[in-house]
């Protein structure tokens, strides 16, 4: 499929007038560049319906977790909630980074919601990047204030691979499980699909893919456990999913890969393909009818999951 040939043209409209989507690709290894792409502002304001604190959470080594709290401004005992964990290639990316979408769950859900800032690549192994996330799902599924058979993962990009993962350690831990595992145009793998070799995909190429894996793996000759999703052989008995799928993105392919191979594991799975729309086309574009739609399809299919049965 040629990327060019299948805008929306909202979203197209959008990135046409920006000032940095046209320029000479980043080099997403560079130290400099990391360092700048983590940088967030201060903690927002509580938006109506929406308490917003941040606070931090007992990781699995001493590490002091932070995480961004958003919870409804009408208490009520066990909620549904969700864990978000923040896009960025596992290298950079802030609290900041998924905000509005914490806003539009919690706001349009009645959810409480942990946004995560754990630590990343290359700074830390995988394995401790695993562990601040694994620690932030124990945390929220122990919340007073939230039903821990109610709790959904959630995350987009590299965020959305962490989500993925973390419902396949809770399988693995034998622990509650996530009431669905809802990933925006997700990193499944660190291996190369067709999509990766599109030189007209914008936003990010497949160059760039590479480079964040590479930060991941840090030289590595083994593959880290859970961290590409993709790569764990069984994905039998997971949690139900819920896919959301950017028609010119070079990730497009490895996330319906992992896809089907849910479906062939006997795994619940909700996926929607959204023609003509980048990678992060609701961070590009967030008043465009793309993000509207993807917005509904993800609280409907939230609504679904943690409807008390």
């Amino acid at each position: 499929m040629r990327a060019s040939e299948t805008w929306q043209p909202d979203v197209r409209a959008v990135m046409d007038a920006s000032p940095f989507l046209g320029r000479a690709a980043v080099d997403m290894t560079d130290p400099e560049f990391i360092a700048a792409a983590r940088a967030r502002g201060p903690l927002p304001e509580s938006v109506e319906g929406v308490e917003i604190t941040e606070t931090t959470l007992p990781g699995e080594d001493g590490h002091a977790v932070p995480v961004r709290v958003y919870r409804p401004t009408t208490p009520a005992p066990g909620r549904p909630a969700y864990v978000l964990f923040h896009g960025g290639g596992w290298s950079f990316g802030s609290l900041d980074t998924e905000h509005p979408r914490c806003v539009e769950l919690t706001r349009r859900c009645g959810a409480v919601g942990v946004s995560v800032d754990f630590r990343m690549a290359p700074d830390v192994p995988a394995e401790t990047m695993l562990a601040d996330c694994w620690a932030a799902v124990r945390w929220t599924a122990e919340r007073d204030d939230v039903d821990a058979a109610r709790v959904v993962v959630t995350g987009s990009s590299a965020g959305g691979a962490l989500a993925l993962s973390m419902a396949q350690i809770a399988r693995d831990r034998g622990a509650v499980p996530p009431a669905l595992q809802l990933a925006f145009y997700p990193n499944t793998d660190d291996r190369v699909h067709p999509s990766r070799l599109s030189p007209a995909f914008p936003v990010i190429d497949g160059q760039q893919v590479a480079q964040v894996v590479a930060n991941v793996r840090q030289g590595r000759a083994d593959t880290p456990a859970y961290v590409f999703p993709n790569r764990t052989t069984d994905l039998s008995g997971l949690a139900p999913a819920f896919l959301l799928v950017a028609g010119n993105d070079p990730l497009r392919d490895e996330a319906l890969a992992y896809a089907r191979r849910l479906v062939a594991a006997d795994v619940p799975v909700e996926l929607h393909l959204l023609p003509g729309i980048p990678h992060a086309f609701d961070g590009i574009a967030p008043e465009s009818q793309s993000t509207r739609t993807a917005y509904d399809l993800m609280c409907a299919a939230f609504d679904r999951a943690v409807r008390p049965r």
